[in-house]
């Protein structure tokens, strides 16, 4: 009974390992030998490519200007980062405080 049992959690494991490398798409979806790609399919590819290179060095480069919510800054600049964000409210029109009559 326990070699049993033991046996069918194997097999489902090893099921459980191949199925998702079938569900995978081949290679031959990619690429079809017959077909003549046009110079300018391949010169737009690459230059997709390009761009989305660059859009992700410059998120690699900017991580440092990370939104920090006032946490790095101690306790006068989370401070000073409050009051700005509470200026900014009351100065809205849809904001907390006095409501204003002449603005409609």
């Amino acid at each position: 009974m326990v070699r049993a049992s033991l046996l069918a959690f194997c097999l489902l494991g090893a099921l459980l390992l191949v199925m998702p490398a079938v569900a995978y798409p081949s290679l031959g979806n990619y690429y079809r030998p017959g077909v003549q790609y046009e110079p300018e399919q391949i010169m737009d590819m690459l230059n997709r490519l390009n761009e989305l290179m660059e859009m992700e060095r410059k998120m690699e480069n900017s991580e440092k200007r990370a939104l920090d919510m006032g946490l790095n800054r101690g306790y006068s600049g989370a401070l000073h980062a409050k009051h700005l964000m509470g200026m900014a409210a009351a100065n809205y029109a849809s904001g907390p405080g006095r409501r204003r009559r002449d603005v409609e």
